[in-house]
């Protein structure tokens, strides 16, 4: 069930004086819901949990994983697997394909702990063991029909080609078949989705069987937020890799992947500009604050959800009451209903929920909880 607003407001956020500036606000609650469901999932279907941490990037949140029996996660980049190795992570897969100009550096970090590596192609394949002190796990990228990166999954003699170098270099260990079914943010509702999802599994089934004819066993990984969220049937998954589901976001919910009411995080803005004649808000908050990322529903494109503070978090305002529906750099533009517009005093915070959680975390040095302690996270440029 979605709680939406219904009352008059506080005049601030929760716990907090006037902002000064947006905050990007994590409802910690919800987080750890989310993670426990998705965990529970995994572990009733007998598929091993490696979640992909690109989305909250940060070891505190990190920390919420270990309680539920997780030891082993993905990232998005070389330094973010540093990063994590740092908060006490030690089998970490990078799960983009090897960059040649970061060789020296991925040898450094695969000789301290286990970094799993991902290579679609024979030429920086062979750079990778040439360039390791060390031995260090691999998956062969594949692509199941997003159409992004990896070696299309009907190529099947150009991956056994592969798979039989790997299984000769000395350096490197060979885990398996990897893929990214990104095309599922493209459904909506559980039947696309898992339809969606199944084809992928079906694909990778297939040429894990053709390998098998050919003498290599390998495993088999795949996720994404979606399809870990609506499908339920992953035999001969070995693993998979959601990241979103931490914090969800709107672009998740108008795939069915969740409902408003899971999704855990939104940024705090105050309102700066009240317009009777036009039933406008004007916050301080922008698209380097929220991210420039927008969904269309019932034919508007809108740049997050609004929802107002109700002394525990936020209370989201349906559609009908309040649509975001212009976002410049600094400032964003909200129309409302006359109730929604009566309620709110300039100063006074009012929510903003992502469209996309991963992008508009990223905006951040750091998160506040709704009991107004700080998370710092990962960052690349400091």
């Amino acid at each position: 069930m979605t709680f939406y607003w219904n009352k008059p407001v506080p005049m601030t956020a929760p716990n907090s004086a006037p902002l000064e500036k947006p905050r990007f606000t994590v409802d910690l609650d919800k987080v750890r819901r989310n993670i426990a469901g998705m965990a529970d999932k995994f572990q009733r279907h007998g598929v091993g949990f490696r979640p992909h941490f690109k989305t909250h990037q940060c070891a505190a949140i990190g920390e919420l994983f270990r309680k539920v029996g997780v030891s082993a996660i993905t990232v998005s980049s070389l330094d973010m697997a540093s990063y994590f190795h740092q908060s006490g992570w030690d089998d970490i897969t990078l799960a983009v394909p090897v960059n040649p100009g970061q060789l020296e550096a991925i040898n450094r970090l695969a000789g301290q702990t286990r970094l799993n590596l991902l290579v679609d192609s024979l030429e920086t394949t062979r750079q990778l063991n040439d360039s390791l002190d060390v031995s260090c796990p691999v998956w062969v990228k594949v692509d199941v029909g997003y159409g992004r990166v990896g070696i299309r999954w009907h190529k099947q003699q150009a991956i056994l080609d592969l798979i039989e170098w790997i299984d000769k270099a000395p350096r490197l260990e060979l885990l398996g078949l990897l893929t990214h079914s990104g095309h599922s943010y493209g459904c909506r509702g559980r039947g696309e989705v898992a339809a969606c999802f199944e084809e992928g599994r079906l694909r990778m089934l297939e040429l894990k069987r053709f390998l098998q004819d050919h003498g290599h066993e390998v495993k088999v990984s795949m996720g994404d937020t979606p399809s870990a969220s609506l499908a339920e049937q992953f035999e001969g998954v070995d693993e998979m890799r959601p990241g979103n589901f931490v914090f969800y976001d709107l672009f998740q919910s108008q795939v069915g992947s969740c409902g408003l009411e899971d999704i855990a995080v939104a940024t705090a803005c105050p309102v700066i500009g009240k317009y009777e004649d036009e039933l406008k808000l004007v916050v301080y908050g922008g698209s380097i604050h929220l991210s420039k990322d927008s969904v269309h529903i019932d034919g508007e494109r809108l740049f997050g959800q609004l929802a107002l503070p109700d002394g525990k978090g936020w209370a989201i305002v349906p559609l009908q009451e309040g649509k975001l529906t212009s976002c410049c750099q600094e400032v964003s533009k909200i129309q409302v209903s006359p109730g929604v517009f009566e309620q709110i005093e300039l100063g006074q915070c009012v929510y903003i929920l992502p469209v996309h959680s991963c992008l508009a975390a990223d905006l951040y040095p750091r998160y506040a909880t709704l009991d107004g302690d700080l998370l710092e996270r990962f960052r690349l440029f400091s």
